[in-house]
C-alpha cells in the first residue's frame, strides 16, 4: 500500500511541476498570464525600500526575462506546499532520504513561496523569480518522474537516470542563487549605516541569504554522493537501474 501511495504522490507532483514549467515557459514566450489565486494576500505589503544592489542585479537581466508570477503562482503555491508531505514520509520511514537534506530543501522553498513571494509583491516582477521557477520545475519534473518509474517497478530509461543525477550541477546553483536574490530584493538598504534601523525580520532575511551558501553545499554534497553511487564506475550497475 505504501509503495503505491508513494507512486501516486510522486505522479501527482510530477504532473504539477510539469504544469508549472509549462505555464512559466508559456509566459516567457508570449508574456500572457492568467491568475486563479490571489496575487496579494491580507498579510502582503510593499516594502518602503529595497536595496541598490538588488535593483542593479535585477536591471541586468530584466530586459531578457519577463515576469511570470501571475502565470505560475496559482499552481506553484499548492504544488510546493504538497511537498511538505516529503518530510512526513521520511519521519514515518516510508522513504530512506536523509532527514536534514529533506528539511532544508522543503523548508527553504516554503519560506520562499509563503514567507517571501506571497508577502512581497515587488518579487512578482523580479526576473530571479522566473529563473528560480525554471530551476525548481526542471529539477522536480525529472526527480518525481524518476521516482514514479522506480516505485512502479518499471525500467527507468538510462537518459532519465543520467538527468536525475547530473542536471543538479547547473540547476542547484541556479535555483539556490535565484532564491537568495529574490530574498535579497526584500531587504532594505544597508549602506550608510541604515542597517541599524532594520527590523528583526530584515536581519533574519539577511541571515537566510548567507545561509543559502552552506545550504547549497550540503545539497550539492548529497547529490554528488548519490551520483557516485548510481553512476560511478566500478559499481556493477547499469544506467537506469537503482
Amino acid at each position: 500500500v505504501a509503495r503505491w501511495y508513494l507512486a501516486a504522490f510522486n505522479a501527482v507532483s510530477a504532473v504539477g511541476w510539469a504544469y508549472v514549467l509549462f505555464l512559466t515557459a508559456s509566459a516567457l514566450l508570449n508574456e500572457s498570464s492568467y491568475a486563479y489565486l490571489p496575487l496579494r494576500f491580507p498579510w502582503s505589503f510593499m516594502p518602503t525600500a529595497t536595496n541598490d544592489l538588488s535593483r542593479y542585479l535585477v536591471s541586468l537581466i530584466a530586459p531578457y526575462v519577463p515576469p511570470t508570477h501571475s502565470a505560475s503562482w496559482s499552481v506553484l503555491a499548492p504544488v510546493q506546499t504538497l511537498a511538505t508531505l516529503e518530510v512526513a514520509h521520511v519521519l514515518l520511514g516510508l522513504v530512506r532520504s536523509p532527514l536534514p537534506t529533506t528539511v532544508i530543501q522543503v523548508s527553504s522553498r516554503l519560506i520562499l513561496v509563503w514567507g517571501i513571494v506571497a508577502r512581497f509583491p515587488n518579487t512578482h516582477i523580479n526576473p530571479f523569480y522566473t529563473t528560480m521557477l525554471l530551476a525548481w520545475s526542471l529539477t522536480e519534473v525529472i526527480r518525481y518522474s524518476y521516482y514514479v518509474l522506480s516505485l512502479a517497478g518499471a525500467q527507468v530509461p538510462s537518459w532519465l537516470t543520467w538527468l536525475r543525477y547530473t542536471t543538479f550541477y547547473v540547476l542547484y546553483p541556479l535555483g539556490a542563487g535565484s532564491e537568495a536574490l529574490v530574498t535579497l530584493s526584500t531587504i532594505p538598504e544597508w549602506k550608510d549605516g541604515r542597517y541599524a534601523n532594520w527590523s528583526p525580520e530584515a536581519w533574519a532575511k539577511a541571515a537566510m541569504v548567507l545561509i543559502w551558501i552552506p545550504g547549497l553545499c550540503i545539497m550539492y554534497s548529497h547529490m554528488l554522493q548519490m551520483r557516485n553511487k548510481v553512476l560511478g564506475r566500478g559499481k556493477g550497475q547499469k544506467l537506469g537501474e537503482k
